[in-house]
């Protein structure tokens, strides 16, 4: 009994040193906060359900269709994976910014997420566009993301595959 005693006071004392401390873990912003921006917006359209107009290309190829996303989150997964806020990354871009433009810009050759450019109207975005890279032995791909906040949204993404050869896609969607 005095040992399971023992162990709980060991256990209480232990625990109180990990307490968890919601301010630390909290993510670090440098950059403007494409992933929170691009979440909220997802939510947003989640609830608003709005029909779109979406057509789909490959190698110009195109289909289109009148629809309703299901999951916003997934369809803007690009947008929101392309947020530089990284603590590794704190160096890795350059900023120039205006009153009217932010753009950020990768130093390092290696990042995939090239060039960010931030439309601003009055503080707040009215256009994003993000470039992609990735360049190695087995493929190089690019992608032109752009997203016009309750107007529309395009990903084109060029692609070349070593055993596959080359591909281009471009995905609209229309508010």
């Amino acid at each position: 009994m005095r040992n399971l005693i023992k162990a709980v006071l060991i256990l209480m004392i232990f625990s109180g040193c990990f307490s968890a401390d919601k301010k630390n873990d909290r993510r670090k912003i440098y950059f403007y906060d494409l992933q929170t921006y691009f979440t909220k917006t997802a939510e947003k359209l989640n609830q608003e359900n709005p029909t779109i107009t979406k057509s789909v290309a490959k190698n110009k190829i195109t289909e289109k269709h009148t629809l309703k996303v299901t999951n916003w989150n997934t369809e803007l997964a690009l947008f929101i994976e392309s947020d530089i806020n990284k603590g590794a990354w704190r160096d890795s871009y350059s900023k120039d910014s205006t009153a009217t433009k932010i753009i950020y810009t990768a130093i390092d050759n290696n990042l995939k997420t090239r060039k960010i450019e931030i439309w601003m109207d009055e503080g707040k975005p009215k256009k994003f566009t993000v470039y992609t890279k990735v360049d190695n032995m087995l493929y190089h791909t690019t992608e032109e993301l752009e997203f016009i906040p309750d107007s529309s949204y395009s990903i084109k993404k060029h692609q070349k595959i070593l055993i596959l050869g080359l591909n281009d896609y471009e995905i609209k969607g229309l508010f």
